[in-house]
């Protein structure tokens, strides 16, 4: 399977990249610096880059089987664009390209709910801390609009809080999994889930929580 990464530089996206090609795909990144990639294989193409390029992510895409997203915020934490401009970008040149399996990483964080607040609450986050990432989560939520908006196959991942621990393969999923404060989520548990969904029908067009 041919897979494009976006986002393939941050945590979640190295890991999404280190499993794909563990298990045999062939990976394409576009990044706009290829000197933040650390990961060297035969089957692992770097084109540089900028996801609001649209000729960019155009020329990247063409000859995919499937896409996944892992864009984060900008270096400053006050983009309201790059995650939701850029996933546009992608959505066209998916459907140019005839490209239909699209997933996507969000965040529990984005969903308004008093559980999301209270879950970064939970982990030392005052309200000045979340009113200053209140860009990223708006820009979120626009992403989260245009992919269900989109008429491709699309799996919207909701994780919990992310944290840089080992795979262990076992997590819960659902539309509407109870999540308490506190709980969190392995990058490498993320990125398994969104590889799987790659290829499985189970959650096609919904948007999910993962969490332990």
């Amino acid at each position: 399977m041919k897979i494009i990464v976006f986002g393939a530089t941050g945590k979640t996206g190295k890991e999404v990249v280190k499993q794909a090609l563990a298990q045999g795909d062939k990976v394409a990144a576009l990044v706009r610096n290829p000197k933040k990639m650390d990961i060297s294989h035969e089957n692992l193409s770097l084109v540089q880059g900028d996801v609001l390029d649209g000729a960019a992510v155009d020329w990247v895409i063409k000859g995919t089987d499937g896409v996944i997203v892992a864009l984060g915020a900008s270096a400053d934490m006050q983009s309201d664009i790059v995650m939701a401009q850029g996933t546009a970008n992608i959505i066209s040149s998916m459907k140019k390209h005839s490209v239909k399996r699209l997933i996507v990483q969000s965040s529990y964080a984005m969903s308004g709910s008093p559980e999301g607040i209270e879950l970064l609450k939970s982990v030392g986050m005052g309200e000045e801390q979340i009113d200053a990432i209140r860009p990223v989560l708006d820009d979120k939520a626009k992403q989260e609009k245009i992919v269900r908006a989109s008429g491709l196959e699309f799996v919207i991942v909701r994780p919990t809080m992310l944290t840089d621990t080992e795979k262990s393969g076992k997590y819960r999923v659902g539309e509407k999994l109870t999540v308490k404060p506190g709980e969190a989520i392995a990058r490498a548990d993320v990125a398994d889930f969104m590889l799987k969904s790659l290829i499985s029908n189970e959650w096609r067009e919904k948007t999910v929580t993962i969490s332990y």
